[in-house]
């Protein structure tokens, strides 16, 4: 259990790293930054999305130690793996701003399975704590 929260301080300090280095391109007008970040508007939303899955990480992590629940490794896993991928498409997106636009069914099919895990996790671990609310 204490990967998720592993997981959620380096998510964080990622993210805090995204917002100087956004504020930088923004109000700073620091040129080379730009031509690095060309889309710093999806830089922003990866900042904003890492900042939401820090916090569902840590509100899991705490609803689990205090309703006494054990999520198995694997969902453990699924939740980490899922919350670092489901913003990193803004981040490439910000570098790169024509990345991820699949022509083809099958490519927009293989960039939507990306966010099965953090759906999987996340599902996974509310549904058990509904349940131990529930029981309680």
């Amino acid at each position: 259990m204490a990967w998720l929260l592993v997981t959620a301080a380096g998510m964080l300090i990622f993210s805090l790293i995204e917002a100087w280095i956004a504020a930088l391109i923004i109000y700073g007008k620091v040129a080379y930054l730009k031509k690095i970040f060309p889309a710093t508007q999806n830089l922003v939303r990866s900042h904003v999305d890492y900042t939401i899955m820090t916090a569902l990480l840590a509100i899991i992590y705490l609803s689990c130690l205090h309703l006494n629940i054990e999520l198995p490794g694997a969902i453990i896993v699924i939740l980490c793996v899922g919350a670092v991928y489901n913003p990193f498409g803004y981040l490439v997106k910000a570098v790169n701003p024509k990345a991820g636009q699949s022509e083809t069914m099958i490519g927009r099919i293989a960039v939507c399975s990306g966010f099965l895990p953090a759906t999987i996790g996340f599902a996974y671990s509310m549904c058990v704590i509904i349940k131990a609310l529930a029981l309680k």
